[in-house]
């Protein structure tokens, strides 16, 4: 396995504190010897090429966590979300706090709760504060053929496709503004300030799908099966541009795409609607059991998905 892949799987990075994978972001760019910005928010923006067409690739490095509102006097931690999953699929996880303490998450009927292991407020006080956040952490696993398995994937995917991208494609007739955005998972709000400030003519969130897993087999979407192009979901019907983009580049990259249909969300459901209006579509990674302490996808559909993008590189304005 690749080990900036791992370098960014192991990084903390919750909303509005995304600081460890932002530092291996700028960290990759500096030894690629890639010019970058860093704007006001947070977000880490890198441009390549130039001319009229503008063309941004955005995806979000901050993943769902926890945030500290109350310890009880038996040392219980109680926490509150940040980002939006299912109580189901965390409960029985291990979590570490951004100072490195270590726990088990449990939910029930009355909250989520922490157990660090003390019996006192007191003691926990010691390692854990109100305001404190978390993330679900674990080891990652290679299974199957060429599949990996690790907690929030779902985010440091992106951030590795748009940095390999970098590093891969030669751009010269059309500008590239790659955008790896702040707060993704609580409003999409880097992914809006940065889409305002570059004003792009096409946008491209490149994120992950719900894929098939034992429990919903309604889902046609499979890992190994190729890119997801998102042709809705609740909040953006794909624009009819960039899906033709899309799936000219998939052609001539020779790799096979899946279609869905989704009730997902994304950064597309607000940066459409900024400027005068920005074309944007999403394409994404099959991620099964998304959200969780063991999402899983493959690594053939990560190398797939940098294939169809790089084909950005041979871009041509049609009218």
């Amino acid at each position: 396995m690749d080990k900036l892949l791992i370098k960014l799987m192991n990084s903390f990075g919750i909303s509005g504190k995304e600081d460890e994978v932002r530092e291996v972001i700028k960290e990759r760019l500096n030894e690629i010897n890639q010019d970058m910005q860093e704007d006001d928010i947070g977000n880490v923006i890198v441009k390549l090429g130039s001319g009229e067409t503008k063309i941004m690739l955005c995806t979000h490095m901050d993943s769902v966590g926890f945030i500290v509102n109350h310890i009880d006097d038996d040392g219980m931690i109680r926490v509150s979300n940040i980002g939006n999953f299912k109580k189901e699929d965390i409960s029985h996880s291990f979590i570490r706090f951004d100072n490195g303490t270590l726990g088990k998450i449990y939910t029930s009927v009355e909250g989520e709760f922490v157990d660090i292991g003390v019996n006192e407020k007191e003691d926990a006080l010691k390692k854990v504060s109100e305001g404190d956040m978390a993330s679900l952490v674990g080891p990652y696993l290679s299974v199957g053929d060429n599949n990996v398995i690790s907690p929030l994937l779902h985010n440091k995917v992106g951030c590795y496709i748009l940095l390999k991208l970098i590093e891969y494609v030669k751009v010269e007739n059309v500008e590239l503004d790659f955008v790896f955005a702040s707060q993704g998972e609580i409003g999409g709000i880097g992914a809006r300030i940065a889409a305002n400030n570059i004003n792009p003519d096409y946008c491209i969130i490149v994120g992950t799908e719900n894929a098939t897993n034992a429990d919903k087999r309604k889902n046609n979407i499979n890992i190994d099966g190729g890119p997801v192009l998102k042709i809705m979901d609740s909040s953006l019907i794909m624009h009819k541009d960039i899906k033709d983009i899309l799936e000219n580049c998939a052609k001539l990259s020779g790799i096979n795409l899946q279609y869905s249909i989704s009730t997902g969300r994304s950064e597309g459901e607000l940066v459409h609607k900024e400027r005068i209006g920005i074309r944007t579509g999403e394409i994404a990674v099959p991620c099964r059991y998304k959200y969780s302490a063991s999402e899983m996808v493959s690594i053939n559909d990560i190398e797939d998905t940098i294939k169809v993008l790089k084909q950005l590189e041979n871009f041509k304005e049609t009218t």
